[in-house]
């Protein structure tokens, strides 16, 4: 009992116990909005005692993330149609992410945290794989891809989200010293490994495999310039290889079996509509980004997180997303031994490719871009809070 009142009794403790809950909410609640009350719960411990941490408002990176989702939030005032349920939906929203950024930001002070994340995510991951994968095989779909179940019931975003887990799996590799914990990683990995390669979803396997990779080369590098230089050769290697792989007719079929999926021509009427209406400042994210192709069908959204930041927010919410980007990443560079930034360098790894060909928004419920992109940006802002209350 005394373990209890001591624990929680310190805000930050509580506060990675709602994170992890928020996170491992996804793998093993159906239902979005289920999965959403414990960050409710998160922003309501961080709006009482918003004291403790305004400090981080001496962070640029902070102001690069408010300045986003303020923009994005912004342009529901032209967007169309205009409603008042829609801008307070999307308010909320974006003061949820924040709030996370923030919170998570605080918990890198306790360095048990990743560990408590990392173990609670690798269980969670290998009981949703292991329940997907039972799933599929029962069910036998005709098209042959996995699908889990409840949050992860898109085949694309179920394997991105699995991901993600497989990277804070591979760190219980590197970091645990206890057996257990090391067995119990191992088969996570072979158990999600699995369930990513049977859905299907070849973004998945570029993006995961990609992030696996410059994770692993963050582990063995000895510096920064090493780790540049390695991944540099590693994007331009595998650009080289897809590139002969789809321009062969043998090999084509084989890595797209169903073509491009129409994505060119989703992007092509995305940016058209775009530019014809607003190019500066986006047609607003409240207005319907559906894409209509003539002869084929009408698509719910580009299949492209950077177009849907241009159709919501123009060229202006794509400077604003650069900017975190790159003010992020240098973050994570200049902070490189730091096992966070090793492990944040990984998801966006997964993150920044899989955003090419699939997603459509930054500012939403708990769910994959919680996981792959604003986890992350929480890991950059911890960063540079600590480094600035070390300085003198």
């Amino acid at each position: 009992m005394p373990h209890i009142r001591i624990f929680f009794s310190d805000r930050i403790q509580v506060n990675a116990l709602l994170v992890t809950l928020c996170l491992v909410a996804v793998l093993v609640l159906g239902s979005q909005s289920a999965a959403s009350f414990p960050t409710y719960l998160l922003a309501l411990a961080m709006v009482i005692a918003w004291r403790q941490w305004q400090g981080v408002f001496a962070v640029p990176l902070i102001w690069a993330v408010a300045a986003l989702l303020g923009y994005l939030v912004l342009s529901s005032v032209w967007s169309e149609p205009f409603g008042g349920r829609g801008v307070a939906t999307v308010a909320s929203r974006a003061a949820l992410v924040m709030l996370f950024v923030v919170a998570f930001s605080e918990c890198g002070e306790r360095s048990g945290v990743l560990t408590w994340l990392g173990r609670a995510l690798t269980l969670a991951g290998a009981g949703a794989a292991l329940a997907a994968l039972i799933w599929f095989f029962i069910r036998n779909p005709e098209n042959g891809r996995l699908s889990g179940l409840g949050q992860l019931d898109n085949h694309v975003v179920g394997a991105l989200i699995l991901g993600a887990v497989v990277l804070f799996a591979l760190q219980r590799l590197f970091d645990e010293a206890a057996t257990a914990w090391r067995c119990a990683a191992w088969v996570a990995l072979g158990v999600m490994a699995t369930a990513i390669f049977f859905s299907g979803s070849r973004n998945a396997w570029i993006s995961v495999g990609l992030g696996t990779c410059i994770f692993v080369i963050t582990r063995r590098a000895a510096d920064v310039r090493r780790f540049v230089v390695a991944v540099t050769a590693l994007i331009a290697a595998l650009t080289l290889v897809l590139g002969l792989l789809v321009a062969s007719d043998l090999t084509r079929s084989e890595l797209l079996p169903r073509g491009d999926s129409h994505r060119l021509a989703i992007w092509v009427g995305s940016v058209s509509a775009t530019l014809a209406e607003n190019p500066w400042l986006g047609r607003g994210i409240l207005t319907d980004d559906a894409v209509h192709v003539p002869g084929v069908a009408t698509f719910e959204h580009p299949h492209n997180v950077y177009l849907a930041v241009f159709h919501q927010g123009g060229a202006l919410g794509l400077v604003l997303m650069a900017v975190l980007v790159v003010t992020l990443i240098r973050i994570l560079l200049r902070h490189f031994h730091e096992p966070d930034a090793k492990l944040a360098l990984g998801l966006l790894g997964v993150a920044l490719p899989a955003f090419v060909l699939d997603g459509h928004e930054l500012i939403d419920k708990v769910g994959a871009s919680w996981l792959l992109f604003w986890l992350p940006v929480g890991v950059g802002v911890g960063l540079s809070w600590r480094r600035m209350k070390q300085s003198p």
